[in-house]
């Protein structure tokens, strides 16, 4: 639900903190109370939120946008650019982009606590290492390699089961995919890097 006041708040807890990880959820924050309808952190942000170890290139937030929700993020501080991506430039000098590449989440939603008043909807764990499957499925290197890099961040806290559950499902309803097999390659690779 948009609450001005709350976006504006959450942009200025973005302001005091410096790392990136706590910078993306409170912009992210930000941008879910400036929109009306329901907005879940995912893309590259979520990977850094739950391995610590990757360095996004902009912040993906899955919202359904309307033309009010484009003129209140402008409104409580955030640029915008053009179609869904906005930009928002910290007192420090940075300059942190922030996309709405789709409407509705694909897989699992988890929620985290920012601070007692606040939480924050996130693609879950294992949605997002499918998601990170899906994409390496068009055969270039740099989209295996990613998936490669988060299954590797994440081997220990990942429920694997439920990876492997949804990617069969998956299979299953897309196999001109070749998701299985693309998850198959990807574990395989996992493996000679933990031995």
């Amino acid at each position: 639900m948009r609450d001005q006041e709350r976006a504006k708040r959450a942009l200025e807890r973005a302001e005091q903190v410096s790392d990136e990880i706590n910078r993306s959820v409170w912009l992210a924050k930000a941008a879910d109370h400036a929109v009306q309808g329901r907005a879940v952190l995912v893309g590259g942000a979520a990977v850094n939120l739950h391995t610590g170890s990757y360095r996004p290139t902009d912040i993906d937030i899955c919202a359904y946008l309307n033309e009010e929700d484009r003129r209140v993020l402008m409104d409580v501080g955030f640029e915008h650019l053009q179609g869904d991506h906005f930009a928002y430039t910290f007192g420090d000098g940075e300059r942190w982009l922030i996309e709405f590449p789709d409407s509705q989440v694909d897989g699992d939603v988890s929620v985290i606590e920012l601070d007692e008043t606040e939480m924050l909807e996130v693609i879950s764990l294992e949605s997002l290492v499918v998601d990170r499957l899906l994409q390496a499925t068009d055969g270039a290197q740099v989209t295996f390699d990613e998936a490669v890099r988060l299954c590797l961040a994440v081997v220990e806290s990942a429920d694997w089961d439920r990876v492997a559950n949804d990617v069969a499902r998956r299979d299953e309803l897309e196999p001109g995919l070749r998701i299985l097999t693309t998850y198959q390659r990807v574990m395989a690779s996992v493996q000679q890097l933990t031995q």
